[in-house]
């Protein structure tokens, strides 16, 4: 995706602004608090003017993605700087996301998140030079839904569980209507093949968005509430890997609790016609199969708005 100490401007869509601009320089931008910007460290990120956080100094190397455990809490509290880079809004009401590593739980053990299959519509930006570029952190595109806010914090399980910097954060997931971008043919009420669609069809982009991991490992995205399609459960598909590396950290696709699903699709207007038939292997997340399920969810009915935090603990990059 992104070389080290670049970042890029998106180009506008079917525009003739080239693709790769480089950004001479960078902007120290700090975490945040996560209710208040008054904090001496406090800071944030506008996606009217920035595409996101910037990067740590980054390291080599790789690491697997298979469960196991490690005994050592993460400890992840000061704050972060890094570059910036200009990005799009990407929708309507772009405004701050908050950085602040506080807001994650700490995590008891240093569990590995669970793994899974890539799946469905990953569209890589390095496979594709010439698309749209993806570094963003607000890939709503002013489709309609409930707003969803999507914290991830990426921890080193071969350290202590302390945080990885300088990584790139890659999501992405279905419409309100069940539908991936940039693929034509889809049927929400027949379940997805698989990974064999990675070629694009179209150039939609949305939902889909890249970030890097600042100094305390966490990104945060701006995006809408997936909706559902038939054969798997509400869910948001995460790769990481080292910026400018190859070899990724972990692969796995993030599911929600069903209870949640189905209040957000009764209540919110962008769902309500498809709430009624909604069926019930596209809530219920399987227990101990596949990807975990985001515990640590806020939302009121009828808000508009939902936001989820997540430790994401791989094994990262050997010494």
């Amino acid at each position: 995706m992104l070389e080290k100490n670049e970042l890029v401007v998106r180009d506008v869509l079917y525009g003739g602004v080239a693709r790769r601009q480089i950004l001479i320089g960078a902007i120290a931008i700090s975490a945040p608090v996560f209710v208040s910007c008054t904090e001496e460290d406090g800071g944030s990120i506008d996606d009217e003017n920035a595409g996101g956080p910037g990067g740590g100094d980054g390291a080599g190397g790789s690491g697997a993605t298979t469960s196991g455990t490690a005994t050592t809490a993460p400890s992840a509290t000061t704050s972060g700087t890094g570059g910036a880079g200009a990005g799009d809004a990407g929708g309507e009401g772009a405004g701050m996301l908050d950085l602040d590593p506080s807001m994650f739980d700490e995590a008891q053990r240093c569990t590995l998140t669970a793994t899974d299959i890539e799946g469905p519509f990953f569209v890589d930006d390095d496979e594709f030079p010439d698309d749209t570029h993806l570094f963003r952190s607000d890939i709503r595109e002013g489709l309609p839904g409930c707003e969803l806010q999507l914290y991830f914090r990426l921890l080193d399980a071969r350290n202590g569980c302390e945080p990885i910097p300088d990584a790139e954060v890659y999501i992405w997931h279905c419409n309100a209507e069940g539908s991936y971008s940039g693929f034509d043919g889809q049927d929400p009420s027949t379940p997805y093949s698989g990974p064999a669609e990675r070629t694009p069809d179209n150039e939609e982009r949305f939902c889909r968005g890249v970030q890097i991991s600042d100094r305390n490992g966490v990104v945060g995205f701006r995006t809408i509430y997936p909706g559902w399609y038939r054969g798997h459960p509400v869910h948001v598909h995460l790769i990481a890997r080292l910026r400018g590396q190859t070899t990724r950290l972990i692969v796995t696709q993030l599911h929600f609790r069903a209870a949640l699903s189905e209040q957000i699709f009764e209540s919110e207007p962008a769902y309500a016609a498809r709430s009624t038939s909604t069926p019930q292997d596209s809530l219920d997340p399987q227990v101990g199969v596949g990807g975990p399920t985001i515990e640590d969810m806020e939302y009121e009915p009828g808000s508009g708005l939902v936001i989820g935090r997540l430790n994401v603990i791989v094994n990262g990059p050997q010494a």
